[in-house]
């Protein structure tokens, strides 16, 4: 039978403790950290569309602060085209010119406003304000106005614009006419534009009409 020598044996023993010890003093690994996933992307909200006009005849009064003229007041045959085409102000088809408007809702029947319109050439005009009222059957506005970018038109404006619904467009009107001291003219025609955007031929521009 197969003997081992007591020396080695010792030696073998000795070894199997140290081993044993140094596993037990060893330190534990530490774990990787958890991967965290990025946080999804939220896209901002866009901005609400501004409230719209009831379809119908408007009749708009622009006062402009300081002004010794007399108010503005107009009669508009607005539907919806029309409306989507109006400026701040709702008395002309200048908000195509905008690259951002904003009526941001501040409680029941209130909005603020900001706007940014690129009139042409370089000049831009800036607005703010608030607008209260139904867009239904009235609504009542204040505004600045800056426009900066021409040398005879940079200016700061205070408006003050009421506005009510008197009731379905005549039957002889159609949307986008306007009447202003007695004279009838369209917006669309005065624009040179048709209805969806496009550039009207000049021969389809109407002449104003006088209305007694």
């Amino acid at each position: 039978m197969f003997q081992v020598n007591a020396g080695v044996m010792s030696r073998l023993i000795l070894l199997a403790g140290m081993a044993l010890l140094s596993g037990c003093h060893k330190k534990p690994e530490t774990p990787p950290p958890p991967v965290v996933a990025p946080a999804p992307v939220v896209a901002p909200k866009p901005p609400p569309p501004p409230p719209a006009r009831k379809p119908g005849l408007w009749q708009t009064t622009v006062s402009e602060e300081g002004s010794p003229e007399k108010p503005q007041v107009l009669k508009i045959c607005i539907d919806a085209v029309t409306d989507q085409h109006l400026g701040i102000l709702g008395t002309d088809l200048s908000g195509d010119t905008c690259t951002t408007k904003t009526f941001s809702p501040q409680g029941e029947g209130n909005w603020g406003v900001l706007a940014e319109c690129a009139m042409g050439a370089g000049v831009v005009t800036e607005y703010s304000g608030s607008v209260t009222g139904d867009f239904n059957s009235h609504y009542d506005m204040t505004v600045r106005s800056q426009t900066t970018g021409g040398s005879q038109m940079n200016r700061v404006t205070n408006y003050v614009v009421s506005s009510k619904r008197l009731g379905a467009c005549a039957a002889d009107q159609k949307p986008g006419d306007v009447i202003n001291d007695g004279v009838k003219m369209n917006l669309f025609g005065m624009a040179g534009v048709d209805r969806g955007g496009a550039k009207a031929p000049a021969s389809e521009t109407p002449p104003p009409d006088v209305v007694d």
